[in-house]
């Protein structure tokens, strides 16, 4: 009975003894925050690392570093415009950012296609570095499709040999190599022989489907006249469906071209932005 009591008292004491020690060490201090913060954002768990770097900006509202994890937590979590409305909110002048700050806020920007915004900070603000300011505009021109305007800045002042441009060689060069449809010669070409142009912009199935969808309506169109003349209703219908669908063949064919630039474009803009969320 007496070891039985003995034992209980030594448990109680051990429990004290470890409560007491668990509240001496307060998690919720600065130190703890800003470990929790990291670890947070290390694991992917980026909406919980927010939350936790605005508690470490309570506690120490002037951290840049913790400014900088709170905005590049919300870009990883997809929240943009949070992002910027934050920074707007800690930052009403820009000149107080530092580097890392206005850099990660201009790629929010672009981020969230706010690109006349990004465009105005990157070339009015001191913060940003000359070499960050570049690649940062060469990217809002590929975003844009500026291809031109994005090669200029690319081999200016030796970009193109910097770490962070040189991987963007592939992209103009596969810009200059891309295939190109002219809209203006596929109309033509459909105007002469319906479906045609749709043939010449890789469109094959729809260009069969015109060319046997006129001809039939025209044939129609060309037994009704000839076996009762102008007065034909039944010429004249087809003779104005055979119309309506050859100028909509024209149509499609310029559509068709233009699509066609589109979808490489478009492939090749993936390329590019591909390389950009790689290098962020």
């Amino acid at each position: 009975m007496k070891k039985k009591i003995f034992f209980i008292a030594v448990t109680i004491h051990y429990s004290l003894f470890t409560i007491h020690s668990c509240s001496a060490q307060n998690i919720f201090d600065l130190p703890h925050t800003k470990s929790f913060a990291d670890y947070l954002y290390q694991s992917g768990q980026y909406k919980l690392a927010a939350e936790e770097c605005e508690r470490w900006l309570f506690q120490q509202p002037e951290s840049d570093s913790a400014f900088l994890l709170l905005l590049k937590s919300y870009r990883k979590a997809g929240l943009y415009s949070t992002a910027i409305e934050k920074t707007k909110l800690f930052f009403p002048y820009f000149e107080k950012m530092n580097n890392p700050v206005a850099k990660e806020y201009s790629i929010l920007l672009l981020l969230s296609k706010n690109y006349d915004q990004a465009d105005s900070f990157l070339n009015n603000q001191q913060q940003v570095t000359a070499s960050d300011r570049d690649y940062l505009l060469m990217n809002k021109n590929l975003m844009k499709k500026n291809w031109t305007s994005a090669e200029q800045i690319y081999l200016s002042n030796n970009n193109a040999e910097t770490r962070a441009f040189a991987p963007y060689s592939i992209v103009f060069k596969s810009y200059k190599d891309l295939p190109h449809r002219s809209a203006g010669l596929a109309m033509t070409m459909s105007a002469i022989i319906p479906g045609t142009g749709k043939i010449y912009s890789g469109d094959w199935k729809d260009a069969l489907f015109s060319m046997l969808l006129i001809g039939a309506s025209g044939v129609q169109s060309y037994r009704g006249f000839e076996k009762n003349g102008t007065k034909s209703a039944y010429g004249w219908i087809f003779g104005g469906f055979t119309a309506g669908l050859y100028l909509g063949n024209i149509y499609g064919s310029f559509k068709s071209a233009k699509d066609f630039n589109h979808k490489h474009e478009n492939e090749l803009l993936k390329k590019a932005t591909d390389l950009f969320s790689i290098n962020l």
